[in-house]
């Protein structure tokens, strides 16, 4: 059913006063309207218009649904209006989220970047760790780093991240320098969230349980101690990086280093994108690689 169908052409006979005068309004013939405005009562089960050969009235009914249908055409056209200024300027609130380090020091300064570039766009971003759902909560777009559990979310992949193990020059001149995956038993590992560390050994992938002397959740923490020379720690490549080139520590066991993962942006599929969430997709997707990363259903 057309729940639409004899608004507009009951409105202009109601603010005419006369069917043909509605049918100029509308461009259209005396006969289409009499017939909208007639299938519209019937819809409704009332009678709208009283009709005489002299005179043309509201009935009561009439003149209340006639407020309701002018406020119906008004919310349409501003819903048009919306829609044509949102492809025009970028309107309306983006809501996100995403790992807390990661987010804070990689995702954040890009989404600024952004909102100064297009102003009439808002941002709310909630940084966490744990693995929301972003159909529950009503997220547009979630930063998530490594492997993707399946699901009927899409995902555009921003970039790589590298796992690498690491030690500070004064840890490894006392306790030397392991060269094979049986040799970390015998060395202090920093834990983080896991007591099970990822490597590639023989096309294989395998975890080793790995203890010592410091446990914690926080990469940077993790991070500090390693250069402090408390032992050997495993952690993506974007915290050790400054740590690498300023040598204070040196990657160890390279030729087991597990594969590389993706850090994707992963967003509910939906039949109309946003013009503010495509664009702002096109831009953490160009300030990563210059290339255009993959796309990909996760089904």
């Amino acid at each position: 059913m057309d729940r639409w169908i004899g608004i507009d052409e009951f409105v202009a006979v109601a603010t005419s006063g006369s069917f043909t005068q509605a049918a100029k309004i509308l461009d259209t013939s005396v006969a289409q309207v009499s017939r909208r405005v007639k299938e519209l009562e019937q819809q409704l089960d009332h009678q709208l218009l009283t009709r005489t050969t002299r005179k043309l009235a509201l009935t009561q009914e009439g003149e209340v649904f006639l407020t309701h249908a002018r406020h119906l055409q008004h919310a349409y056209d501003d819903a048009t209006l919306a829609l044509r200024q949102r492809d025009q300027q970028p309107t309306g609130t983006l809501k996100l989220t995403a790992p807390v380090m990661y987010g804070e020091h990689y995702i954040m300064p890009i989404v600024h970047d952004f909102m100064a570039s297009y102003p009439k766009v808002k941002v709310e971003m909630l940084l966490s760790n744990e693995q929301l759902d972003l159909v529950a909560m009503g997220f547009d777009i979630a930063i998530r780093l490594g492997h993707l559990k399946d699901s009927s979310l899409k995902a555009r992949r921003l970039s790589w991240r590298n796992t690498l193990v690491c030690a500070s020059p004064e840890y490894l001149n006392h306790h030397g320098q392991p060269h094979s995956l049986n040799e970390l038993a015998e060395h202090a590992c920093l834990v983080g969230n896991s007591s099970y560390w990822r490597f590639f050994d023989k096309n294989k992938e395998r975890n080793i349980k790995v203890s010592g002397p410091l446990s914690c959740n926080s990469g940077w923490a993790l991070l500090d101690a390693a250069c402090k020379d408390l032992g050997l720690v495993q952690l993506p490549h974007y915290y050790v990086e400054k740590a690498l080139e300023n040598k204070q520590l040196i990657e160890i066991l390279p030729s087991f280093k597990p594969k590389r993962e993706g850090i994707w942006a992963v967003y509910p599929p939906r039949q109309y994108m946003p013009t503010s969430l495509r664009l702002l997709l096109d831009y953490l997707a160009a300030h990563f690689d210059p290339q255009t990363p993959s796309q990909r259903g996760l089904d």
